[in-house]
């Protein structure tokens, strides 16, 4: 009889004294690294669209439905099995007119096309239910790795779990082989899914054993809202929800509108024009932070060549914004004290630069917003 290997726990006196780690995320609130994300919508409701629109957001550092972008691209790969070439490229057209970029600003993006063929991720044995990764797991193991992808979006659970979705440990064994894939750079899936006549009746969007709730550590819903019982009534509207989330609230709900081929938030439609102002403010902080975590130093006149304005708009992310529309935003950043201003130099060379409220100068005179 062969030694059976002791286990070696961990005692929490071995974190005495050291720094709690922080959550990392792909976007706060919402989409975590490391880890497996699923995104429920009936057939037709638009989560393939949405999940493009999240991966162009991502690989262009742009707000994701008003939500605070990443400060730097994030590489992405998508695999889409019900939608061809064709279909893709319509919709990133008009998803590109939508965050001013061009097809050449996407080079942080991939795209997959797997309409037809064999994309099946893991086979699960009839009568031990155990699974086992696919030939096309493998390949998608070594595209991950090599386009650096961080973002991965696999569309659908129908396409690429050849199992039976009731059966729990079929399910687990699904979510934890793409958690790897997940870890494979640091980053995170995301796994689109369609609810079964039971979840569209509950409203709880699920279909198959709980445990494709319970394994996945975050979990939307992209569904009409309830009101529009009439297929003819409201057929734009769209509610996102956030029904589980392990690192943060749950219930948060995102009431977005089908406008022009891409979905925007209902109250941008509203307010003429106040969240996009709110979604470039945001975009211009993280252009900021990303500019002295790489050390530079930017003058807090916006007007100077080397000022935020000019830095901001040579960056691929930047280009359709305007000089005036960056120098407004920083305005308002520092009235609202975001942004801060800061003397450096010897005290009679001293020049005043920018940077984030809850970042640091070396050798800074904080002296604050007066005068914004």
């Amino acid at each position: 009889m062969s030694a059976i290997a002791r286990l070696v726990p961990h005692s929490p006196t071995a974190w005495m004294g050291k720094p709690i780690p922080e959550r990392r995320w792909l976007i706060p609130g919402m989409l975590i690294r490391g880890t497996v994300t699923m995104l429920n919508g009936d057939g037709g409701v638009g989560k393939s669209l949405l999940a493009q629109q999240l991966a162009t957001a991502m690989a262009t550092a742009n707000p994701f439905l008003g939500l605070a972008p990443h400060a730097d691209p994030v590489p992405s790969l998508a695999i889409f099995c019900e939608d061809d070439l064709e279909e893709l490229h319509f919709r990133q057209a008009h998803i590109n007119a939508h965050y001013r970029c061009t097809m050449d600003d996407l080079s942080a993006m991939s795209i997959l096309s797997r309409v037809g063929e064999e994309n099946g991720l893991m086979v699960f044995d009839r009568r031990t239910d155990e699974g086992e990764e696919t030939p096309f797991y493998r390949q998608l193991e070594h595209t991950i790795r090599d386009t650096g992808a961080e973002l991965i979006i696999i569309d659908t659970v129908a396409d690429t779990f050849l199992g039976n979705e009731n059966v729990r440990s079929q399910a687990r064994q699904f979510i934890n082989a793409l958690r790897r894939l997940a870890k494979i750079n640091d980053g995170g899936v995301i796994l689109c899914a369609h609810p079964s006549l039971t979840g569209l009746a509950s409203g709880s969007g699920l279909s198959g054993s709980t445990a494709w709730h319970n394994t996945a550590r975050g979990r939307l819903y992209l569904t009409k809202p309830s009101s529009a019982a009439d297929e003819d009534e409201d057929t734009d509207a769209r509610t996102l929800k956030l029904m589980k989330n392990n690192y943060g609230p749950l219930g948060e709900r995102l009431k977005l509108v089908w406008r022009d081929h891409v979905f925007v938030r209902e109250d941008a439609v509203r307010s003429g024009g106040m969240v996009e102002r709110i979604e470039l403010d945001n975009a211009v902080l993280a252009g900021l932070r990303k500019l002295v975590v790489d050390g530079a130093l930017v003058p807090a006149d916006a007007n100077v060549r080397n000022g935020l304005p000019t830095r901001l708009r040579a960056l691929p992310s930047g280009r359709h914004w305007s000089f005036q529309a960056v120098a407004a935003a920083q305005d308002r950043l520092l009235a609202a004290g975001r942004i801060v201003r800061v003397e450096l130099g010897s005290p009679s060379k001293r020049r005043l630069y920018i940077r984030p409220k809850d970042m640091t100068l070396p050798g800074e005179v904080h002296i604050g917003n007066a005068g914004a």
